[in-house]
């Protein structure tokens, strides 16, 4: 049996390209391996090589693996008994992951070999931390992902909104890292329309590398049916008695979710994956089978057991850069689909629901309808339309064109500022 590869850190030279290639530099990378967290108080976070500017971009889209809950289960099982006994540190090579096949519309992942969780968890735990919000209202924990640069002594994390909005103002964080460092952490700031917060925290970084980081990837390329994995932090987890680890598929739904539980705001664009979460996880990331990051978890009360709400990588992408400059998210561009879901022919999405008075309704989209075209660009799937509106700005013009019963039309609309909920047409 051929022995586990020693783990590599930033810098060592590999021989072959894939999940043995070479890093990226960090500055090209959304997350960051504990070994790279280091301070820099003589620069700040805006307009710098390696701060927002350097890192607030969209990697190039891996190649998709999709395969099947029902065909990983023995991998699964093992890699959880792993998790639960600290055995998992280092990506080691287990399984070849499957060829890449494509599932129909609605339907579960496809037959085949299982991914390499083992190596997979082992690459991307170091970057999920612990998140503990102790406020007026009570304490809450979850889960957090460092992001970017750290600027001082201090990195930033993107986690849920849910526990700030639950714990009640004035709450004070707690960090706890992979690698067993627990630190005071301060609220930057929240977005609840995209159902993220950002924290700050000083981090310590860890003496020698022990695991690869994760790449940022984008909703644009997810695929209906396809595997995913929600990775929470290990310690807080730990401290539960629960997995940090849950299996799943990513579903075909574009979501917007009304304010509930006393919330003002709606939440808008998010995706639905057909997976279960442990409560400490919820804030953590949705990876795919070779660990590149898809999203959050977002902890929605009242959620139907086994879905999950994602926040795409996308938006989280778009928003962090204005919370860490300003303490809030930027306005949101408002196109007015609500609800929407994939087709597999003809190519685009159908529309389910559109906000009263938004710029599709005025154009003439209707629920039912289905849309082809952005700003004369192909949207096939919600996860386009995702990653399109997550580059646009309000007060953009641009073109639409849909089906109506195979009648085909266009307008040309502008965008608008999302409001702060919706009322369906």
């Amino acid at each position: 049996m051929a022995h586990p590869e020693e783990p590599q850190s930033p810098g060592d030279d590999r021989e072959e390209e894939g999940p043995g290639s070479p890093w990226l530099p960090p500055d090209d990378r959304l997350w960051r391996h504990p070994s790279e967290v280091r301070g820099n108080a003589a620069t700040g976070p805006v307009g710098r090589p390696g701060g927002v500017a350097g890192w607030a971009r969209v990697a190039p889209a891996r190649t998709w693996l999709v395969g099947t809950v029902s065909g990983f289960i023995g991998a699964l099982a093992a890699a959880i008994v792993l998790v639960a006994t600290g055995a998992v540190g280092t990506p080691t090579a287990v399984i070849a992951p499957p060829p890449r096949t494509t599932p129909s519309s609605g339907d579960p992942p496809t037959t085949g070999a299982p991914p390499n969780l083992i190596g997979m968890l082992g690459m991307v735990s170091p970057s999920v931390v612990g998140i503990t919000v102790n406020g007026p209202s009570g304490v809450q924990v979850g889960s957090g992902v460092l992001v970017g640069n750290t600027i001082g002594d201090e990195s930033y994390i993107v986690t849920d909104y849910y526990p700030f909005s639950v714990a009640g103002s004035g709450a004070q964080v707690q960090v706890t890292t992979d690698w067993g460092q627990t630190v005071n952490g301060s609220l930057v700031g929240t977005d609840p329309e995209s159902g993220i917060a950002l924290v700050k925290a000083p981090l310590t970084p860890v003496a020698k590398a022990t695991a690869d980081g994760a790449n940022v990837s984008s909703v644009a390329n997810i695929q209906t049916g396809e595997a995913i994995f929600a990775v929470g932090s290990r310690p807080m987890a730990a401290s539960m008695n629960v997995s940090n680890f849950a299996p799943g598929y990513i579903d075909d739904t574009l979501s917007y979710l009304a304010p509930n539980n006393g919330a003002s705001s709606a939440m808008f664009s998010m995706l639905v994956a057909n997976i279960s979460v442990a409560a400490p996880d919820f804030g953590g990331a949705v990876v795919d089978a070779s660990g590149n990051l898809l999203g959050l978890t977002n902890q929605v009360p009242g959620t139907q057991d086994g879905l999950t709400y994602v926040v795409p990588i996308d938006t989280v992408m778009a928003e962090v850069s204005p919370i860490m400059k300003d303490g809030q998210a930027g306005p949101y561009p408002w196109l007015g689909v609500l609800q929407a879901t994939d087709l597999t022919n003809p190519d685009g999405i159908q529309v389910e629901s559109v906000g009263s008075g938004s710029p599709v309704a005025r154009a003439g989209v209707a629920d039912n309808d289905v849309i082809t075209t952005l700003d004369g660009r192909s949207v096939a799937t919600v996860g386009e339309l995702i990653e399109w509106l997550s580059n646009a700005r309000p007060g953009q013009v641009m073109s639409i064109s849909w089906l109506d019963d195979d009648h085909r039309h266009s307008a040309v609309v502008t965008l608008g500022n999302q409001p702060a909920s919706a009322v369906q047409s």
